[in-house]
């Protein structure tokens, strides 16, 4: 075939698929800006839904609705939602696969018609029972397509009383498009007072999963408030540096307490002989992590006013990581305990976590050689070819770095540092999404990809960054141009934690929602909580309020 004949070729091919794109959006197109066309009412009690109505449209919609939630408050006592279909269209595919890649996480929900009865399984619904979050993994590869066609198919029949085989031969099923009128979808904007009680709700929320014996409840499932196993020191550290910044700075006694449980576990029964000086953690193997996030928690502490008889345990700490640094500033990650000596090892977080404790902790010790250990660190980190700025670790990963810049500053000020957090910022913004047509609310969070709902927390991290950034690159007299967009990233980052904070959140398919106040989880579909993930928000949160509150009025 010649040159000419295969390029007619290929345009037709391309041709023929243009045509069969505008015909699926032509079918199976939803536009989410119409008004509704109808509305579903439901309540529901102790996470569970009791009562059901759709509601049609029209220019009385809204007293029919207000109508079937005051009848169904008369007979169920419990929180009324109302859910407005917005548009619908058929769902083509009744394998499980396409099924499921047919729907929009959080956005879209199904409706089935069988032998004239028609039910029901709304963004609530399928909240509810998790069908949202239904990774399909592929080795190293991890896609988030719609929802567990099996979990719905199973609930949508056993509502209509039916086996699951009969429903998926006889019904008809179509893919809606929702939103929330009640309770309302939350759109709260940045300012002091938003940042102020999602920053407290997320210290509150760690303050009351302290235990009485100082440890945290982990990882814990919002929906039914049941806790996950595993525990993690350098988390349990860095939770108690959050819940220390947040409760000294509302000197709220209840957090206080709290923190103070959580602290004294690492200076006690989590504090351990590495050689010559003390750290913490647990076996014959310690990590650095947990000794600089437990030293950046003692200090926050200490440099509050609160348990100044950790001064001596803040000296050691400090001392072993500093054992831990190789002349060219980089850390080495590990301690074996059974052989006495380091291990040279390097993993993600440790050496920016190290510094910027380093650099915190000497704000206690008033000791330079701690300034000194975290101004090399920092300039490891920051120094790469240029062929490669993933040299040391994934590019990524670098929030702690940018922590140490923003302590470090006004002692060894590092201009090479602030242009890597700048650009690193840069490509936080330029890799975030924006304008996704089916979840605007995603605005400024950071993606994994389009068919992966965005993990909160790496947006907290990023955020967390972020502030600290914008702290250092106001006081450094960096470009307005370069300030505007990094502001514009803070505003749309911190937004996104705002939206997506469980503060209340969906109260309504919650067991014990008061509990759960204040969390962050894993995903707008996720709803795990685990203690990283409200520390990682709150800390952006409340470090762009003290930027506000120290601009002053106006």
């Amino acid at each position: 075939m010649s040159p000419r004949a295969l390029g007619r070729l290929f345009s037709v091919y391309l041709a023929a698929l243009l045509v069969l794109c505008l015909m699926l959006q032509k079918v199976l197109g939803v536009d989410r800006s119409r008004a509704a066309g109808r509305s579903i009412v439901s309540t529901w009690a102790g996470g569970v839904r009791r009562a059901r109505v759709a509601v049609p449209g029209g220019e009385d919609a809204g007293a029919r609705i207000r109508v079937a939630l005051d009848d169904q408050a008369r007979r169920v006592r419990g929180i009324g939602t109302v859910e407005d279909v917005l548009d619908d269209s058929p769902v083509l595919f009744k394998s499980s696969f396409l099924f499921g890649a047919s729907f929009v996480p959080a956005r879209d929900g199904v409706e089935v018609t069988y032998d004239g009865r028609v039910a029901y399984a709304t963004i609530d619904d399928l909240l509810a029972l998790k069908a949202y979050d239904h990774p399909l993994v592929f080795g190293p590869i991890r896609f988030q397509l719609g929802i567990d066609a099996d979990v719905v198919w199973e609930a949508l029949a056993k509502e209509l009383g039916v086996s699951v085989a009969d429903l998926l031969e006889h019904g008809r099923f179509r893919r809606l498009a929702l939103r929330h009128r009640v309770p309302p979808e939350p759109a709260p904007k940045v300012t002091a007072d938003t940042l102020r009680d999602a920053a407290l709700a997320a210290g509150r929320y760690l303050a009351r999963a302290v235990r009485a014996d100082g440890s945290y409840r982990y990882e814990v499932n919002a929906l039914g408030n049941t806790e996950n196993e595993g525990y993690n020191w350098p988390r349990h550290a860095g939770a108690t540096w959050y819940l220390a910044e947040s409760a000294l700075y509302a000197q709220d006694p209840a957090m206080l307490a709290a923190v103070e449980r959580a602290a004294q576990r690492l200076a006690g029964s989590a504090l351990m002989t590495c050689g010559a000086h003390r750290c913490i953690g647990e076996g014959d193997r310690a990590d650095l992590g947990s000794s600089a996030l437990g030293l950046l928690a003692l200090s926050e502490l200490v440099l509050g006013g609160r348990l100044p008889e950790l001064m001596p345990v803040i000296s050691d700490l400090a001392a072993f990581i500093r054992s831990q640094q190789r002349p060219d500033g980089e850390f080495m990650h590990f301690y074996d305990r059974t052989e006495n000596h380091p291990v040279d090892v390097q993993v993600l977080y440790y050496t920016g976590e190290a510094a910027f404790a380093l650099g915190r902790a000497a704000r206690v010790t008033h000791d330079q050689k701690d300034v000194d250990a975290a101004a090399r660190a920092l300039d490891r980190l920051v120094t790469y070819p240029a062929w490669y700025v993933g040299w040391h670790y994934f590019y990524g990963a670098e929030h702690w770095t940018c922590h140490a810049l923003d302590e470090l500053w006004e002692r060894a000020p590092n201009r090479k540092a602030l242009r890597f957090c700048l650009d690193w910022q840069a490509f936080v913004y330029d890799t975030a999404i924006w304008g996704r047509e089916a979840s605007p609310e995603y605005d400024g969070a950071t993606s994994a990809g389009p068919f992966v709902p965005p993990a909160i927390v790496g947006t907290a991290t990023r955020m967390e960054a972020a502030v600290a950034t914008l702290r250092v690159a106001k006081i450094a007299g960096v470009s307005a141009s370069e300030l505007e967009r990094l502001q514009a990233g803070v505003d749309a980052g911190l937004g996104f934690l705002l939206r997506t904070e469980l503060n209340p959140g969906p109260t309504q398919i919650m067991v014990n929602p008061g509990m759960m106040r204040g969390g962050v989880p894993n995903t707008p579909v996720d709803l795990t909580v685990r203690i990283d993930y409200p520390q990682h928000a709150g800390t952006g949160l409340i470090g762009y309020l003290k930027q506000l509150e120290r601009r002053g009025p106006g």
